[in-house]
This record gives C-alpha cells, structure tokens and sequence, in this order.
C-alpha cells in the first residue's frame, strides 16, 4: 500500500512545495516522475482485476505467425493492443513488456494534459487516486485508449481536431469504445444548429460505431446490456466524481469562459457528465465504461479553477477540499473497496 501513497505524495509535495524549479530542471521532473509511473504501472505482478483475464485470454497469441494473428478468436479484438501483445508474448518478456509499452502511451497522455494545465502537479496529484491506480492498473487496453484520448485533448483545446480524430483513432485501436469520444470532437468543433450536418453526422457516426463494434456487439450487448449480474458498484461513486467536477464548471462558466478559448469543450463534458448519473441506475456497466474518458474534466476543472478565485482564503479552501477529498476518496477504496484486494499487496516483476 505504501507504493501507491508514494505515487500520490510526490505530485502532492512539489504542488505544494514553496520552492519552484527554473529552467529545465521542470521537464526533468516531469521526466522522472513519468519514468517513475511507468515503472510502477508496467512492471506490476499480479497486481489489477484484470491480470488474469488478460493471460488466459490472449494465450492463444503464443507461437503463432504474425500473419495468423488477425485470424485468432480472441476476446477484444482490439488489434492495435493484440499486435503489441503478441510480439511481447513470443519476443520480449511476456505482459510485463506488454504493460511496459501501454503504460508508456497512457503516462505521455497523462502528462501532457496535466503539463498544459496552470496547476501542473495539483492535475497529476487528481489523478492518481483512480485514474491512475484502479484504471491504468486494472484496464490496460482502456487505459492505453484514455492516454491516446487526453493526448488528443489538448490538440483539441489548441483548435487542432483532426489531430484528435487521429489520436481518438489510434485509442480506438486499443479498445474500441474510444470511438464513443467522435461526437465530442465534432460538437465542440462545429454549430449544432446546423440540423443537416448533424444528421448526416449521426449516420456517420452509426455507420462508424457498426464498423467497429460489429465483431463484439453480441459479446458487449450481453456482458454490458442484456446480462443482469454485471454491476458496476462503484459506478455511481465514479460518475459523480465527474459530475462534482462538472457543477463546479458550472458555477464559474462566466470567468472561465472569459480566461479559457476552450469553454465549449468542457460544457461538452459537462452535460455529457450530468446525463450520465441517472444513467448509472439504469445500466451501471456501460455507462462506467464510457464515464472513463470524460475523467479529464477532474484534472482540467480541479487545476483550473484555483486561478479563478481571486480570494487567496477562498481559493485556499478550494485546494484543501480538493486534496481533502481526493485523498480521502483514496484511503476509503484502498481499505474498503470491494475489489481492493487484486491491488494488494503490490508487487513489482524486479522485486519478487
């Protein structure tokens, strides 16, 4: 347990240190800690909900031909990740090299969101609670998806979109729900009162989304939709750390809508968040599925908003709540939490 505290006090320290780093001492901060990340994300052993699944799903990938591997029945389906694993499994050290590679596309993600941001360490400190420790440790292809996606965000705020369809594309590569994020591209690109792009949009979009999913519509609709005993218990808890994220957004729209060209995005995200938690009472499984990709909103409202509080008592109490959650939100899981377990103890491939 203490190595997953260790990955929250460090972003939390230097955010909070008096003494600020100049010239390229920064990027080399940021260069350790990212290493450190992808050490601890990586080299994990058994360590994550999923860890099994993923060996005995993808056994089938050993000692095959490359030219065989798209002709495997395997449970994803998602070829930018099965490409990866495979060359891992028969030529390099297995998942742990797999973990290795996806762990470095979630964290370059990660970092580049938060570098953008006015309060760099307080968005990494947001994330490493259940981003980066429940999501980054316990869906990996998901994870490599949201890393492809965060990157893709702040080509997106810069006005770059096509930069996020690629981005958005090769998270889709990864796990294909990814493509659910295509609408928000486009609204936050283009007028929705324009009714005939929209609609010819939509069927787009449909036709896109069928591409994708056809070969795992069964296998989603039953184990996401129609199967009664796949719950997500904590989805209600994780959606509404989004919409808390998102009220908060809502309440300073005005200032931020004065400080940040990006204003439109984030309402996306808003709304997007709000619809989602009656949502969750209704199927908790898929809704928590998506609800992943719109967790940047914590890490871009939550950094954001401190240098919209002119009050120093005020936006001091801002911070403390924030922490004071985060924090809490963190102990509560790693001691209480349904599936704590699989994270615990943590173990690391050079340590066993």
């Amino acid at each position: 347990m203490s190595t997953y505290w260790l990955m929250l006090l460090v972003p939390l320290l230097a955010g909070l240190s008096p003494w600020k780093a100049k010239g390229a001492l920064p990027l080399l901060q940021w260069f350790l800690y990212g290493f450190l990340l992808i050490f601890i994300l990586g080299l994990r052993h058994e360590v994550g909900g999923d860890w099994l699944n993923y060996i005995q799903n993808f056994e089938g990938l050993v000692g095959v031909q490359f030219s065989e591997v798209f002709s495997i029945k395997s449970i994803s389906r998602d070829f930018g990740f099965e490409v990866i694993h495979w060359f891992c499994l028969n030529y390099l050290n297995g998942v742990y090299a797999t973990n290795l590679i996806c762990a470095g596309f979630f964290t370059a993600g990660l970092l580049r969101i938060c570098r953008r941001m006015p309060v760099p360490w307080l968005a990494l400190t947001i994330a490493i609670p259940y981003l980066v420790i429940v999501v980054a440790m316990g869906y990996t292809r998901q994870a490599v998806a949201i890393g492809f996606i965060m990157w893709g965000l702040v080509d997106l705020m810069d006005g770059k979109q096509v930069r996020f369809y690629i981005a958005l594309l090769f998270g889709a590569l990864f796990h294909k729900t990814a493509i659910a994020m295509l609408p928000v591209g486009y609204l936050y690109g283009n007028s929705i009162r324009n009714i005939k792009d929209l609609m010819v949009f939509l069927v787009m979009f449909a036709v896109a989304f069928m591409a994708f999913m056809f070969d795992r519509l069964q296998f989603m609709v039953y184990n996401y939709v129609t199967n009664s005993e796949m719950e997500s218990s904590g989805a209600f808890i994780r959606v509404l750390m989004n919409v808390a994220a998102s009220l908060v957004f809502l309440y300073y729209r005005k200032k931020w809508a004065e400080k940040y060209p990006d204003y439109s995005l984030w309402l996306i995200f808003s709304i997007s968040s709000l619809l989602m938690l009656p949502l969750t009472f209704v199927n908790s499984t898929t809704i928590d599925r998506i609800a992943l990709y719109f967790i940047p909103i914590q890490l871009v409202v939550f950094s954001r908003v401190p240098v919209l509080i002119t009050d120093t008592y005020h936006r001091t109490m801002f911070l403390l709540v924030v922490l004071i959650g985060y924090i809490a939100a963190m102990f509560v899981w790693l001691n209480y939490g349904a599936n704590a377990g699989e994270w615990l103890p943590y173990q690391n491939l050079l340590f066993i």
